[in-house]
């Protein structure tokens, strides 16, 4: 063994060593990283206020479909919420509300104070569509 071979020797033992002990400190153990992943809970963002006067309706985005069309009263909070595994938006047709990007768990709510028809679509899925008759 040459002189110049042994020090690259110990340190890539040296280096090895150091990138067991990194990983050995990750370890099996979920308490570490389990709370980072549960502590925040996803994301909801408000449009307006929710109206007292009724207690809400909900759609729920799964399998890349709104579901059928809702009919709700005047005042009432529609709540959105993505369980589909990729991400989606509620955006108005008639330019009346549009949500952030919604990630799967995300939700978004929309209160409806004015009757009338209002057609919606996902800006990232434009063959989702939907409606709400407010009425």
């Amino acid at each position: 063994m040459t002189n110049a071979a042994f020090p690259v020797h110990r340190l890539a033992i040296a280096g090895l060593l150091g990138l067991v002990a990194l990983v050995g400190c990750g370890g099996d153990d979920e308490s570490d990283s389990a709370p980072a992943a549960t502590a925040a809970p996803a994301e909801s963002v408000e449009s307006e206020e929710p109206a007292a006067s009724d207690a809400g309706a909900t759609i729920t985005i799964s399998g890349f479909s709104f579901g059928d069309p809702l009919t709700v009263s005047p005042g009432t909070t529609v709540t959105v919420t993505n369980d589909d595994g990729s991400a989606h938006t509620w955006t108005s047709s008639e330019s009346v509300f549009a949500s952030p990007t919604l990630e799967q768990g995300d939700s978004f709510d929309f209160t409806f104070d004015e009757a009338g028809e209002f057609g919606f679509v996902c800006l990232i899925h434009p063959a989702m569509t939907g409606s709400i008759t407010v009425a």
